[in-house]
Protein backbone atom coordinates (compact mmCIF):
# COMPACT_ATOMS: atom_id res chain seq x y z
CA UNK A 1 0.00 0.00 0.00
CA UNK A 2 0.84 3.38 -0.83
CA UNK A 3 -0.57 6.32 0.96
CA UNK A 4 0.59 9.94 -0.88
CA UNK A 5 2.74 12.06 1.33
CA UNK A 6 5.71 14.70 1.49
CA UNK A 7 9.34 13.52 2.06
CA UNK A 8 11.87 14.81 4.03
CA UNK A 9 14.54 16.51 2.12
CA UNK A 10 17.29 13.98 3.61
CA UNK A 11 15.61 10.69 2.52
CA UNK A 12 16.69 8.66 -0.18
CA UNK A 13 14.47 6.62 -2.10
CA UNK A 14 14.93 3.33 -3.03
CA UNK A 15 11.99 1.70 -5.27
CA UNK A 16 12.01 -1.76 -5.87
CA UNK A 17 12.19 -2.90 -8.82
CA UNK A 18 14.63 0.21 -8.69
CA UNK A 19 14.05 2.92 -11.05
CA UNK A 20 15.88 2.39 -14.29
CA UNK A 21 17.44 4.01 -17.27
CA UNK A 22 18.25 2.28 -20.56
CA UNK A 23 21.36 3.66 -22.13
CA UNK A 24 20.57 4.14 -26.19
CA UNK A 25 24.45 4.72 -27.38
CA UNK A 26 22.95 4.41 -31.19
CA UNK A 27 20.03 7.42 -30.54
CA UNK A 28 22.86 9.10 -27.23
CA UNK A 29 20.26 9.31 -24.81
CA UNK A 30 19.46 8.08 -21.58
CA UNK A 31 15.71 6.64 -21.63
CA UNK A 32 12.94 5.10 -19.80
CA UNK A 33 13.19 1.44 -19.50
CA UNK A 34 10.03 0.66 -19.60
CA UNK A 35 9.08 3.82 -21.72
CA UNK A 36 11.68 3.83 -24.98
CA UNK A 37 10.02 6.99 -26.62
CA UNK A 38 10.68 8.80 -22.83
CA UNK A 39 14.26 10.18 -23.07
CA UNK A 40 15.76 13.10 -20.96
CA UNK A 41 16.71 15.55 -24.21
CA UNK A 42 16.70 19.50 -24.08
CA UNK A 43 14.01 21.30 -25.87
CA UNK A 44 15.66 21.49 -28.98
CA UNK A 45 15.69 16.90 -28.78
CA UNK A 46 19.46 16.81 -28.18
CA UNK A 47 20.54 14.00 -25.64
CA UNK A 48 21.45 15.48 -22.23
CA UNK A 49 24.87 13.76 -20.28
CA UNK A 50 23.43 13.00 -16.65
CA UNK A 51 25.82 13.23 -13.57
CA UNK A 52 24.94 11.10 -10.69
CA UNK A 53 26.60 9.96 -7.27
CA UNK A 54 27.99 6.14 -8.05
CA UNK A 55 26.67 3.74 -5.76
CA UNK A 56 27.99 0.68 -6.37
CA UNK A 57 28.41 -1.46 -9.82
CA UNK A 58 28.52 -5.30 -10.84
CA UNK A 59 29.61 -7.17 -14.02
CA UNK A 60 27.30 -9.40 -15.34
CA UNK A 61 27.31 -11.79 -18.06
CA UNK A 62 24.19 -13.62 -20.52
CA UNK A 63 21.45 -12.56 -23.16
CA UNK A 64 19.79 -9.17 -23.06
CA UNK A 65 17.67 -7.82 -25.78
CA UNK A 66 19.20 -8.95 -29.12
CA UNK A 67 23.02 -9.40 -27.30
CA UNK A 68 23.54 -12.93 -26.56
CA UNK A 69 26.34 -14.44 -24.58
CA UNK A 70 27.72 -11.20 -23.83
CA UNK A 71 29.10 -9.27 -20.71
CA UNK A 72 27.49 -6.17 -19.32
CA UNK A 73 28.16 -3.94 -16.38
CA UNK A 74 25.28 -2.82 -14.39
CA UNK A 75 25.32 0.42 -12.26
CA UNK A 76 23.08 1.98 -9.53
CA UNK A 77 23.54 5.68 -8.48
CA UNK A 78 21.62 8.57 -7.53
CA UNK A 79 21.19 11.24 -9.82
CA UNK A 80 22.64 14.86 -9.46
CA UNK A 81 21.93 16.63 -12.68
CA UNK A 82 19.72 17.19 -14.56
CA UNK A 83 16.32 17.50 -12.54
CA UNK A 84 14.19 15.25 -14.64
CA UNK A 85 11.23 13.10 -14.51
CA UNK A 86 13.19 9.86 -15.53
CA UNK A 87 15.80 10.74 -13.03
CA UNK A 88 13.83 11.53 -9.90
CA UNK A 89 16.46 13.36 -7.02
CA UNK A 90 17.29 10.97 -4.16
CA UNK A 91 16.11 8.22 -5.76
CA UNK A 92 18.52 5.18 -6.53
CA UNK A 93 18.69 4.55 -10.32
CA UNK A 94 20.37 1.41 -12.37
CA UNK A 95 21.32 1.05 -15.83
CA UNK A 96 23.57 -1.66 -17.71
CA UNK A 97 26.15 -0.37 -20.08
CA UNK A 98 26.82 -2.58 -22.62
CA UNK A 99 29.10 -1.98 -25.34
CA UNK A 100 32.85 -2.70 -24.95
CA UNK A 101 34.19 0.55 -25.29
CA UNK A 102 31.54 2.27 -22.75
CA UNK A 103 32.44 -0.32 -20.59
CA UNK A 104 36.13 -0.15 -20.81
CA UNK A 105 35.42 3.55 -20.18
CA UNK A 106 33.93 2.79 -17.26
CA UNK A 107 36.39 0.66 -15.53
CA UNK A 108 39.22 2.45 -16.41
CA UNK A 109 37.03 5.75 -14.64
CA UNK A 110 36.57 3.62 -11.78
CA UNK A 111 40.37 2.08 -11.74
CA UNK A 112 41.42 5.75 -11.76
CA UNK A 113 39.37 6.61 -8.74
CA UNK A 114 40.53 3.69 -6.67
CA UNK A 115 44.34 3.95 -7.60
CA UNK A 116 44.13 7.18 -6.40
CA UNK A 117 42.48 6.38 -3.28
CA UNK A 118 39.07 8.42 -4.07
CA UNK A 119 35.58 7.30 -2.98
CA UNK A 120 32.95 7.02 -5.62
CA UNK A 121 30.65 8.21 -3.36
CA UNK A 122 32.46 11.80 -2.83
CA UNK A 123 32.59 13.03 -6.42
CA UNK A 124 30.20 13.42 -9.06
CA UNK A 125 30.25 11.23 -11.77
CA UNK A 126 30.17 12.94 -14.81
CA UNK A 127 28.70 11.33 -18.68
CA UNK A 128 29.41 11.86 -22.23
CA UNK A 129 28.20 10.59 -25.63
CA UNK A 130 31.29 10.51 -27.79
CA UNK A 131 31.63 9.22 -31.29
CA UNK A 132 34.53 7.25 -32.46
CA UNK A 133 35.61 5.36 -35.53
CA UNK A 134 37.78 2.72 -36.94
CA UNK A 135 38.75 1.80 -40.37
CA UNK A 136 37.69 -1.27 -41.57
CA UNK A 137 40.42 -3.76 -42.81
CA UNK A 138 40.74 -6.43 -45.71
CA UNK A 139 41.37 -9.62 -44.49
CA UNK A 140 43.45 -10.75 -47.36
CA UNK A 141 45.51 -7.48 -47.87
CA UNK A 142 45.32 -5.52 -44.54
CA UNK A 143 44.20 -2.41 -46.19
CA UNK A 144 42.49 0.03 -45.09
CA UNK A 145 38.45 -0.17 -45.86
CA UNK A 146 35.62 1.86 -44.78
CA UNK A 147 35.59 4.27 -41.96
CA UNK A 148 32.88 2.96 -39.69
CA UNK A 149 31.55 5.46 -36.26
CA UNK A 150 30.40 4.34 -33.33
CA UNK A 151 29.15 5.77 -30.04
CA UNK A 152 30.38 5.04 -26.48
CA UNK A 153 29.78 6.74 -23.19
CA UNK A 154 32.66 8.11 -21.28
CA UNK A 155 33.00 9.05 -17.89
CA UNK A 156 34.75 11.61 -15.98
CA UNK A 157 34.39 12.84 -12.13
CA UNK A 158 34.62 16.29 -10.51
CA UNK A 159 34.50 17.73 -6.96
CA UNK A 160 31.00 19.27 -5.40
CA UNK A 161 29.77 22.12 -6.32
CA UNK A 162 27.52 23.79 -4.20
CA UNK A 163 25.86 23.27 -0.58
CA UNK A 164 23.59 21.07 -2.30
CA UNK A 165 25.69 18.47 -3.96
CA UNK A 166 27.45 18.48 -0.44
CA UNK A 167 24.42 17.78 1.20
CA UNK A 168 23.58 15.11 -0.87
CA UNK A 169 26.75 13.28 -0.66
CA UNK A 170 26.33 13.46 3.36
CA UNK A 171 23.06 12.15 3.42
CA UNK A 172 24.18 9.36 1.07
CA UNK A 173 27.17 8.49 2.86
CA UNK A 174 24.91 8.09 6.32
CA UNK A 175 22.41 5.91 4.17
CA UNK A 176 25.00 3.75 3.24
CA UNK A 177 26.21 2.96 6.45
CA UNK A 178 22.74 2.18 8.16
CA UNK A 179 21.17 -0.31 5.80
CA UNK A 180 21.72 1.79 2.28
CA UNK A 181 24.32 -0.74 0.95
CA UNK A 182 22.39 -3.54 1.82
CA UNK A 183 19.16 -1.74 -0.47
CA UNK A 184 22.05 -0.86 -3.02
CA UNK A 185 23.28 -4.07 -3.54
CA UNK A 186 19.36 -5.99 -3.61
CA UNK A 187 19.29 -3.34 -6.73
CA UNK A 188 21.90 -4.36 -8.47
CA UNK A 189 20.65 -7.86 -7.91
CA UNK A 190 16.91 -7.65 -9.13
CA UNK A 191 15.69 -8.79 -11.88
CA UNK A 192 16.07 -7.21 -15.23
CA UNK A 193 12.64 -7.67 -17.47
CA UNK A 194 13.41 -9.98 -20.12
CA UNK A 195 16.75 -10.04 -19.11
CA UNK A 196 18.63 -13.90 -18.70
CA UNK A 197 22.01 -12.42 -16.63
CA UNK A 198 24.11 -14.16 -14.38
CA UNK A 199 26.59 -12.10 -11.97
CA UNK A 200 30.17 -12.48 -12.47
CA UNK A 201 31.33 -11.59 -9.10
CA UNK A 202 34.53 -10.39 -7.74
CA UNK A 203 37.68 -12.90 -7.64
CA UNK A 204 35.50 -15.67 -9.05
CA UNK A 205 36.21 -17.80 -11.91
CA UNK A 206 34.18 -16.30 -14.58
CA UNK A 207 35.40 -18.92 -17.59
CA UNK A 208 33.79 -21.94 -15.86
CA UNK A 209 30.56 -19.19 -14.40
CA UNK A 210 29.89 -18.70 -18.44
CA UNK A 211 30.51 -22.06 -19.39
CA UNK A 212 28.04 -23.43 -16.91
CA UNK A 213 25.62 -21.16 -17.85
CA UNK A 214 26.00 -21.97 -21.63
CA UNK A 215 25.50 -25.27 -20.92
CA UNK A 216 22.86 -24.86 -18.46
CA UNK A 217 20.99 -23.69 -21.34
CA UNK A 218 21.92 -25.80 -24.72
CA UNK A 219 20.52 -28.83 -23.57
CA UNK A 220 18.23 -29.62 -27.00
CA UNK A 221 14.53 -30.65 -26.85
CA UNK A 222 13.38 -33.99 -27.93
CA UNK A 223 11.47 -32.10 -30.86
CA UNK A 224 14.84 -30.11 -31.85
CA UNK A 225 16.39 -33.15 -31.41
CA UNK A 226 14.20 -35.36 -33.34
CA UNK A 227 13.68 -32.41 -36.05
CA UNK A 228 18.04 -33.07 -36.41
CA UNK A 229 17.43 -36.64 -37.12
CA UNK A 230 18.26 -38.12 -33.90
CA UNK A 231 17.51 -41.77 -34.07
CA UNK A 232 16.07 -41.88 -30.40
CA UNK A 233 14.55 -38.93 -30.11
CA UNK A 234 12.24 -39.58 -33.66
CA UNK A 235 11.14 -42.90 -31.99
CA UNK A 236 10.67 -41.24 -28.62
CA UNK A 237 8.42 -38.58 -30.54
CA UNK A 238 6.46 -41.11 -32.55
CA UNK A 239 5.25 -42.93 -29.56
CA UNK A 240 1.57 -41.94 -29.01
CA UNK A 241 1.37 -39.93 -25.08
CA UNK A 242 -0.23 -43.21 -23.99
CA UNK A 243 2.84 -45.05 -24.61
CA UNK A 244 5.24 -42.39 -22.67
CA UNK A 245 3.51 -42.32 -19.55
CA UNK A 246 1.46 -45.36 -17.97
CA UNK A 247 -0.88 -45.01 -15.84
CA UNK A 248 -1.96 -47.76 -12.84
CA UNK A 249 -4.83 -47.08 -10.42
CA UNK A 250 -4.74 -48.47 -6.87
CA UNK A 251 -7.10 -51.08 -5.97
CA UNK A 252 -8.85 -48.30 -4.49
CA UNK A 253 -8.96 -46.37 -7.26
CA UNK A 254 -10.30 -49.09 -9.25
CA UNK A 255 -13.28 -50.23 -6.88
CA UNK A 256 -14.65 -46.95 -6.47
CA UNK A 257 -15.01 -46.73 -10.66
CA UNK A 258 -16.46 -50.26 -10.42
CA UNK A 259 -13.50 -51.95 -12.02
CA UNK A 260 -12.36 -55.72 -10.99
CA UNK A 261 -9.03 -55.09 -10.05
Amino acid sequence: MYIAGEFSESEILCNVPPHTLRIDLQARRWKSDVDPDSAIVDRNDNGIPIEFILLGFSPFYGNLGMRQGEEFLRIAYIGVSPKHRLLPPRCVTTSIISGKSSQKNFISYFQNLYNNRINVGTVVTTTKFETRSFNERDPMTGADGAKINYNALSFADRPPQNEEEQQLIKDIADWLKNGGAESASNVLKSVIPGGDLVELPLGGDHAAIKAAFQAARSHPTTEQLASAGDPKALASAAEPPSAKKKLELTEEQAKKLGLDF
